[in-house]
């Protein structure tokens, strides 16, 4: 059955303006009368959601909103008066032919009216064994949970396909999507669950990405998996992975690195097609083996860390697209591993392996040159005292390395922690203390160092960064952009040329006091700062406040005045705090490699199918989270020094 028919989504649906036209029509033309059919009765519903959140076009009067609004009042009391006549006898009657873009609509004045109330279990059941209504729907209304528990209980347990609302509710990242609560009977035993879940792994129709959801699941108190049921599926996602994936060798990408003599660059970048290349200027590398130029070179060489000392390989969600975001499903315990991501780690390891191996060829240890950072180069810098690190040495299996390495990173940050508490390493301390290392917790010696924003923001962001806002696309190819910001950097543009529906989310940037409109339509910023500001948090995560020019930081203490960003203080920023829980345990993410964990209850250092190429690959991946660390307490001290330094001068 088609359907064309006002449908109200949401006030910032892309399909609003038009929708909002034909609910005018249909309210401003309403005369109150008997209805009789459903659909007509839902749309009407539909229409009188528009006015209730306060959906207008601009050039609507409030004398014309006073009388929209007064025809409401009739709609709401003849769909009062028809829900009324629902009983047990007529329900499935008036209800068969419900277009399924309505059961939602349905079911909220089913709620609203008390119709369960005057429909018993009975005719409730009767209604989702014939698929009138869905269970999944169902469960979007506690009311009805509750109210019909046993027929809800039945229904869910009946059909292996609803496991996956379980993994819906207490797994999968819905990311910025706006989606409805899913509620359970309270009588459901996680027995009941875990049978449900052996089901849906049994069953013909199951889906992969589930499968792997049950695999990979950190368990809750709202939702536990046995481990039977965890390689029960994993053996039965491998099966389907064969299946479905046997002759498919993918799209081909790759990096190349390449170190050539007498550049006239230190480093030269080409992109070509889905191959890129990167060549190193081998020349100025082999004239410049000190240690202090070794390890500047992961900055101003390889980009390691950016000009603000944030880190350049983590995950950002402004990276992935919209179509990664839907593409298969994605746990809130996953860290986010989208194409830009994973191509920045491949290029990271190259860079790694090829610095690691080209320091062999000249005798140098990269290993020791940590060590050096450690114990000699912050005592002749920063007076720092005592400073230990031993990192493994030649002659030892890369099994050995990994094993070694791990503890002795743990404890070198141990150390930077007790400094920056006690102004000097406390070792005894450190030897008593069995307290585990978080890095969200591994304070900074800067009281003021990292900026976020509040989610208040995010309405913001939206508009002018998101490429799902539709506001960078006006129809006009010359001007298209991927979205608002680009469009005005790129463009002079004027309130006209956009659509109704555009105009409205324009109309919400002026009143946040984002964008401006003259006399002649022109839109300009009102503060190009700001701008700059949420360019910054919105594609970066984070910004370096003592990075950043005097102006840029009297805004930023502007917008920490009005509630809109918060300062915080760590060696690590939150994505950087992330990036190396995902590499090393499991205490946030459940997708990552868990290689701390791995060494250190002997499933990867002890297991003797593991062969050595393995245990070479995780050490080098182990020694760039090292030199990482390297790199941002370096960034740290040399901060800390500037600051005090202006501070003195001042």
């Amino acid at each position: 059955m088609k359907i064309n028919r006002v449908k109200f989504y949401s006030p910032e649906d892309l399909a609003t303006g038009h929708l909002l036209k034909k609910a005018e029509v249909i309210i401003d033309s309403y005369e109150s009368k008997v209805i009789e059919d459903i659909n007509v009765a839902l749309e009407l519903f539909n229409c009188t959601l528009y006015l209730d959140n306060k959906v207008y076009f601009q050039d609507w009067t409030e004398k014309y909103k006073i009388h929209l609004n007064e025809k409401c009042k009739r709609i709401k009391k003849d769909l009062s008066c028809y829900f009324a006549e629902f009983n047990v006898k007529n329900i499935e009657k008036n209800v068969k032919d419900i277009h399924w873009n309505y059961i939602e609509d349905f079911l909220m004045l089913f709620c609203r009216y008390k119709l369960y109330n005057r429909i018993g279990e009975e005719v409730f059941n009767r209604l989702l064994e014939k698929n009138i209504l869905s269970i999944q729907q169902v469960c979007h209304y506690q009311y009805l949970v509750d109210y019909y528990e046993t027929v809800v209980k039945e229904a869910l347990l009946n059909n292996p396909i609803n496991a996956e609302l379980f993994f819906e509710k207490f797994v999968v990242d819905k990311g910025n999507a706006i989606s409805k609560k899913l509620y359970f009977p309270k009588s459901l035993t996680k027995v009941e669950v875990n049978n449900l879940i052996d089901s849906y792994i049994d069953t013909e129709e199951n889906n992969l990405n589930y499968l792997r959801l049950i695999v990979s699941n950190h368990n809750t108190k709202e939702l536990s998996v046995s481990d039977e049921l965890k390689w029960k599926a994993k053996k039965r996602s491998e099966e389907q992975e064969k299946m479905y994936f046997k002759g498919n060798s993918g799209m081909a990408f790759g990096y190349e690195i390449v170190f050539q003599k007498d550049l006239s660059e230190p480093v030269i970048a080409k992109l070509e097609g889905m191959e890129s290349s990167i060549t190193f200027d081998k020349t100025w590398l082999e004239d410049n083996l000190d240690y202090a130029t070794i390890m500047q070179n992961f900055i101003w060489i390889f980009g390691f860390i950016d000009g603000d000392g944030r880190i350049t390989f983590v995950s950002h969600p402004s990276e992935i697209s919209a179509f990664e975001g839907v593409l298969g499903l994605k746990s809130k315990n996953d860290y986010p591993k989208g194409a830009a991501f994973q191509a920045k780690g491949i290029l990271a390891k190259l860079m790694t392996v090829a610095y690691y191996m080209f320091l062999k060829e000249q005798d140098i240890n990269l290993e020791k040159v940590i060590e050096w950072f450690f114990t000699i180069y912050l005592n002749q810098e920063f007076k720092v005292e005592n400073y230990y690190a031993v990192l493994p040495s030649e002659g030892t299996s890369y099994r050995e390395k990994c094993r070694d390495i791990l503890p002795e990173m743990e404890y070198i940050l141990s150390q930077f922690k007790s400094y920056v508490e006690y102004s000097f390493i406390n070792h005894e301390l450190l030897e008593v203390s069995s307290s585990g290392l978080l890095y969200e917790q591994i304070p900074s010696l800067i009281k003021k160092k990292y900026v976020y924003s509040k989610e208040v923001l995010n309405g913001a962001f939206y508009y002018l960064f998101s490429d799902q806002s539709g506001l960078g696309y006006l129809g006009k190819p010359e001007k298209d952009s991927r979205n608002f910001f680009e469009l005005m950097i790129k463009n002079n543009i004027t309130y006209s040329e956009f659509h109704k529906h555009q105009q409205l989310r324009l109309d919400h940037l002026c009143e946040l006091g984002y964008i401006k409109i003259d006399t002649q339509g022109l839109i300009s910023w009102i503060n190009e700062r700001r701008i700059k500001v949420l360019y910054e948090l919105y594609y970066n995560e984070v910004i370096s406040y003592y990075r950043r020019h005097p102006q840029i930081r009297d805004e930023l203490d502007l917008m920490d005045h009005e509630g809109l960003i918060y300062f915080s203080s760590s060696l690590f920023s939150k994505p950087e705090q992330d990036y190396f829980n995902y590499y090393l345990n499991n205490s946030r993410f459940q997708n990552g490699p868990k290689l701390r964990n791995r060494y250190a209850h002997g499933t990867l250092g002890s297991r003797p199918n593991i062969d050595e190429a393995t245990h070479q690959d995780n050490y080098l991946v182990i020694l760039k989270l090292f030199i990482l660390i390297v790199l941002k307490v370096n960034e740290d001290f040399c901060l800390y020094d500037m600051i005090k330094q202006n501070e003195q001068s001042e």
